[in-house]
This record gives structure tokens, sequence and C-alpha cells, in this order.
């Protein structure tokens, strides 16, 4: 079986002891392709090395110099709006120096650590739409990170003319919505992606066992978002993509079909999806 991990941070620090060893054991182990979240400077720089060097990694990316938390946004709209245009020519070019930069994220919204009041839902959502003008700019599939902020994103996302790629628009990253909400985002044109969080006994994962039901595969990604959201019985481990394994045999005892059609499928998917060959 061929695995694809739709989302990584391979990046991060703590693998800074093993990335190589790791990266060569989990190619033995069937992990194909991986898309690392190498966002911006010393991260980016090091995934642009990792690019090079590795034929199964790729990279998504975002560049957020019009984001300024300390500006009145409303009042500054034209100055940022200037930022956005000059944050998209600077990435077409980033992207066009090197062609495995396949998606732009994570286009972010989120509300776990502050509280949501209306201010503060006008204010991110003004911010997370920005994004999504600059994935749309650039011409990548956006990437998305809702935290606690269910219907605040689908409201952005739906009220954004976003271009499909030939296989979708974007993806909801580590998908952790309600069931039926999944689905709404699949007729926008969006893919659901699912993690180890499958597998955990918690009430996310539960609720992700429901999506599962309802998501078909043809519209499913897999990702370990490591090295975070370990799968079990691992969960107080490091996670990495050789992990994946236990994510796809969840999903296959949920949906009742063999874990190589869940490979076989989810694999596909994610390179229709970046328009990997």
């Amino acid at each position: 079986m061929q695995y694809f991990d739709a989302h990584s941070h391979y990046t991060d620090r703590r693998f800074n002891r093993d990335r190589h060893q790791l990266f060569a054991e989990m190619q033995e182990e069937g992990v194909a392709y991986i898309v690392d979240c190498a966002a911006e400077g010393k991260n980016r720089e090091l995934g642009l090395q990792l690019a090079r060097k590795y034929d199964f990694y790729y990279l998504c990316t975002i560049d957020d110099h019009y984001y300024k938390t300390d500006w009145d946004y409303e009042a500054k709209e034209a100055e940022i709006n200037r930022l956005v245009d000059e944050t998209v020519v600077k990435l077409k070019k980033l992207c066009a120096e090197n062609k495995k930069i396949v998606a732009y994220g994570e286009c972010y919204i989120d509300f776990r650590r502050v509280e949501k009041t209306p201010e503060e839902i006008r204010k991110q959502s003004f911010w997370f739409g920005k994004d999504l003008e600059v994935a749309r700019g650039v011409g990548l599939p956006a990437l998305i990170h809702s935290g606690n902020a269910d219907q605040e994103a689908f409201d952005v996302i739906k009220n954004t003319n976003m271009p499909d790629y030939g296989y979708g628009k974007g993806m909801l990253h580590c998908y952790l919505g309600p069931p039926q909400m999944a689905l709404d985002y699949i007729d926008l044109g969006y893919l659901i992606s699912i993690s180890g969080l499958v597998t955990h006994r918690s009430a996310r994962g539960k609720n992700l066992v429901e999506v599962v039901k309802k998501v078909p595969l043809s519209h499913m990604l897999i990702e370990t978002d490591c090295p975070y959201l370990t799968p079990e019985p691992f969960r107080d481990r490091r996670n990495d993509s050789s992990l994946l394994r236990l994510t796809v045999e969840a999903i296959a005892q949920i949906k009742r079909v063999s874990e190589e059609e869940v490979a076989e499928i989810t694999t596909a998917n994610a390179k229709a999806f970046y328009g990997i060959s």
C-alpha cells in the first residue's frame, strides 16, 4: 500500500534530530508522498531544501505580510489590499521558482484561545478572507485551519469565489466540524481531510467517526498534522507519517472496505488535488 500524508509539519524542531532517517524509513513503509506546511521564514527555507532533496516531499506555504494585528483593519482596508497584492506578486515568483509548492496555507480562523465576541468574529473573518484572497491570487488550493470556528469559517468560504483546480478548491485540514457541514463543504467544492483523531475515544474522535461515515472516499484525504494528533495506541509519542496506517485502518473499519481501497483512493485524491502526477 501507498500512503499520502496531505498535511504535516516536518520543519518543526521536534524532527531536527532524526528527520532524514525518518524520511528514509517512511518511504520503506509505503509513505509515497507528504505535503509539509513549511509556512514562512526559516521553516520555509528548510522546506525548500527538503523539497530539492526528496522526490516524495512537497510543501504548502503562506506569507502574512498583509496581516497587521495592531491596525484598524476596516479603516486600513485599502492599505491592506495593497499589501495583499504585493504578497501575491512575491509568492507567484516564489512558486515559479519552486514547482513543489502545491498549496497555500494554513488559511487560519481560530477561536480556541480567545472569546468568541462579535468583534473577534468580524476581525478573524476579515483576515481569514484575506488569506483566501491570497490563495486565489497566487493560484493555489487553500489549506484551511478552523478551530472552534465551524460556522464562521463556512460563512466566509461560501461567500468567497475560489477557483476549482480540477479536483477541489481547497481542503478542510484536520476536519472536526459537524458531519453534515462536511457534506456542505463537499457541495461547495472542498475536500475533507481526516487525521489520527479518528482513532481516539474522545468526543472529538467520536464525532470524526460520524464524519467518516458520511463523507465519501472520493472526497476524503488523510493526514497526520505531525508531530501532533498521534493516533491510538501511540497517543503519547510524536506523530509521523508511518502512523497513517492506523488512520487508514480506522477509516476502513468505519466504511467497511479494505485498507487497500482507503489508501489507494485517498492517495489518488491527494495527487489530483495537489496536481502531482
